[in-house]
């Protein structure tokens, strides 16, 4: 009779270890890859954005040198905004049709 609570309290620890081991460290595991994504897709989002930034200036001080004018800035700027409209036109007419879209 004297192991009956040794052994009880035994069990109890199995079991909740057991239970932990189903719940919460999954979703640990799942928590801890979103927030390293999160924290990836904001590093390379900023990467972007200042690799943009200094494509602009390249292009700029490009423009200015070529062309002589006070606008080469508003030049630069159409340049790169004519880039993505022509990529994203292009993306625009090889994406797939959903079933919605086919019917129509």
């Amino acid at each position: 009779m004297d192991d009956f609570p040794k052994r009880t309290a035994d069990l109890l620890e199995a079991f909740t270890s057991r239970i932990r081991s189903l719940t919460v460290e999954p979703v640990a595991k799942v928590i801890k890859f979103i927030t390293l994504g999160m924290v990836g897709m904001t590093l390379v989002g900023a990467a972007l954005l200042f690799l943009l930034i200094g494509i602009l200036r390249i292009l700029g001080e490009l423009v200015s040198k070529a062309c002589d004018c006070s606008s080469y800035m508003e030049i630069t700027y159409a340049a790169v905004g004519g880039v993505f409209l022509l990529v994203g036109a292009l993306l625009w007419s090889r994406r797939t049709k959903t079933g919605d879209e086919e019917k129509q």
